[in-house]
Formats: C-alpha cells, sequence, structure tokens
C-alpha cells in the first residue's frame, strides 16, 4: 500500500478520533438537569394516559400552573414515541 494512501487513512482515524473526544468533553461539561421542580407551582390534577402501541397506562397527579389557575390539560406525555391517548379526568 502507497505511503500516500496510508498517511491518509492516518489522518482520517486521527479526526475522527478527535471528533469523538470532543463529543465526550460536551457532553460531560453540560450542565447537570434542576434537582427538584418548585413545588409552589404544581397543582393537583387527575389525568390518566394510555399509549396507543403498547398499551402502557399513567396517571398525572401533578400539573405545572405557574399562574395559579386551575390546570388545564397539559401536553400528553410520550410513550414510544408517541403521544399517550387521554382516557379520563377527575376533579380534584
Amino acid at each position: 500500500m502507497p505511503i500516500e494512501v496510508r498517511a491518509l487513512i492516518a489522518v482520517v482515524a486521527a479526526l475522527v478520533f478527535y471528533l469523538i473526544a470532543v463529543r465526550i468533553v460536551r457532553v460531560m461539561l453540560a450542565p447537570p438537569p434542576p434537582d427538584e421542580p418548585d413545588l409552589t407551582l404544581l397543582r393537583p390534577v387527575d389525568y390518566r394516559y394510555r399509549c396507543t402501541v403498547c398499551g402502557t397506562e399513567v396517571t398525572m397527579t401533578a400539573a405545572p400552573s405557574p399562574d395559579g389557575q386551575p390546570v388545564e390539560s397539559p401536553d400528553a406525555p410520550r410513550h414510544c414515541r408517541e403521544d399517550m391517548r387521554l382516557l379520563g379526568v377527575t376533579t380534584p
């Protein structure tokens, strides 16, 4: 194999290793997620959702309401990469 081809392969491999290392360092330097949500902004709710793909059910018992007003229907959670379907709402 000619020396030029070997040199090109070595440069490409070094570049790939460099890009992977930069990506790892960026991920490690990202700030951590917040510890706890502000509990004063949460209001009690009782929403039941079901995944349309696998049938998993989720009950939401609190939802954010920054203005202190009753909570409207929040965005549906996602499961199996699809929005879950709202089954029912019980007034707390």
